[in-house]
């Protein structure tokens, strides 16, 4: 399934300026790709800024783990580092969407 959601901030003064995002998520069963796109708080004049989180939704223990470190952790310092939008990112990102054996170490 995909769905999207979409925000605005900032006044109607200065309406170029406006702080705009877009985020978009793929759910594959309990995995999801979370792709988030902005307009760097009004400083560009397209909504071109983006990054990827991907999430597991443990049915077992309930609730919902960000894995992006888990997938992307060679390229990321941190678990709390961004992982740019890049067509790269999103094609090891949907494949990792897709792949049928990824989670099934957690026991279900």
């Amino acid at each position: 399934m995909i769905s999207a959601t979409t925000m605005t901030f900032g006044s109607d003064i200065g309406i170029n300026n406006l702080s705009k995002q877009v985020n978009v998520v793929f759910d594959n069963g309990p995995k999801m790709v979370s792709l988030s796109i902005d307009n760097s708080c009004g400083q560009m004049a397209h909504i071109a800024r983006a990054d990827i989180r991907l999430l597991f939704s443990d049915p077992v223990k309930g609730g919902i783990e960000d894995v992006t470190f888990a997938v992307f952790g060679c390229s990321m310092r941190d678990r709390s580092d961004v992982v740019r939008g890049t067509i790269e990112n999103m094609d090891k990102a949907m494949k990792w969407l897709q792949l049928a054996r990824w989670g099934f170490d957690r026991g279900f």
